[in-house]
């Protein structure tokens, strides 16, 4: 069994969200959870280039942003080779049956909907980190 709380401390996350409010909220969460190296973007496009520089573990991606969409980054991530493995926990104000469905036929790892409990989120990044392998 991994060890999320020791893990998340040598990971490389990138949350990406169109509002600041909400970046420096998962922020927050993930320096409570020990988080050491967060990268954070406004939008799918500029979190698509950050992933062609930086090894990234771990994608919080909101889904409404403007330029590229999470799920539009969703799709580019897993359709590339290089980063297809990547687990990306989706954020959303919408909980409609069809986002959902085609969030999760997209490959999303997780979902949550907004707004939500940092101990919620907490949960969520946990829950992931057990279910995969990092590094």
């Amino acid at each position: 069994m991994h060890n999320p709380e020791k893990i998340i401390k040598k990971i490389n996350i990138l949350v990406v969200d169109d509002m600041e409010t909400m970046r420096s909220m998962v922020n927050s969460c993930l320096k409570e959870l020990g988080a050491e190296r967060v990268l954070m973007e406004c939008n799918g496009e500029s979190a698509w280039k950050a992933l062609k520089s930086t090894r990234i573990d771990l994608i919080i991606c909101d889904w409404d942003m403007p330029e590229l969409s999470g799920l539009e980054l969703l799709n580019r991530i897993r359709g590339s080779e290089r980063h297809s493995h990547i687990p990306f926990l989706m954020l959303t104000a919408s909980t409609e049956k069809e986002k959902v469905t085609s969030a999760v036929k997209a490959g999303v790892n997780d979902y949550l909907a907004k707004p939500f409990q940092p101990k919620e989120l907490e949960y969520r990044i946990i829950k992931l980190l057990r279910k995969v392998k990092i590094g």
